[in-house]
């Protein structure tokens, strides 16, 4: 087990985003697009996260277990579990095998994919976007555009600790 399945199972989630963005640029007014480019920009930076976590699980070669990487970063392997943490502060990327399932957390914020679903929190209250389409997520328009400025800075600071931790492996 690798990151590799979960870079699959979230491109093909970016594909039906990408189609589902370009239907709603032809039929919905600008104010509403907003919250579809939101989506479609945080998945993909999701695949650019998970590309980088593949790439540094590759340089370690962990087993199973756990290992620690880049001083703070722990990878680890449980079950159908595979996970890259940062304690302090508190970072977390994982990949859930057998449901496919990718989750980035701070602790406050999360942001879940799934080739199905998208689904994201703050603070504990969470949105499950499981109809990928312009009228399922016409519904949360607002709300996604709310939570963008934080789910963007989730997932800006573990890209690029993740490349600072790639870099320090020789691998950038």
């Amino acid at each position: 087990m690798s990151f590799e399945g979960a870079i699959n199972d979230i491109n093909k989630l970016l594909e039906k985003l990408s189609g589902v963005r370009k239907e709603a640029l032809q039929k919905l007014p600008v104010v509403k697009l907003a919250a579809f480019n939101i989506l479609f920009d945080l998945v993909s930076k999701a695949s650019k996260i998970l590309n980088t976590a593949n790439e540094i699980e590759k340089r370690v070669e962990l087993g199973r277990g756990l290992k620690r990487v880049c001083g703070n970063w722990i990878l680890m392997k449980e079950g159908d579990r595979l996970s890259i943490k940062k304690l302090k502060p508190l970072r977390i990327l994982t990949y859930t095998q057998n449901e496919g399932k990718v989750s980035i957390t701070d602790g406050e914020v999360s942001l879940e994919l799934s080739q199905s679903s998208i689904k994201l929190g703050l603070r504990g209250r969470d949105i499950v976007i499981s109809n990928i389409s312009l009228e399922g997520i016409s519904e949360y328009t607002d709300i996604i555009k709310s939570l963008g400025r934080y789910l963007f800075e989730l997932t800006d600071t573990i890209a690029d600790t993740l490349n600072r931790c790639l870099k320090s492996l020789g691998m950038l």
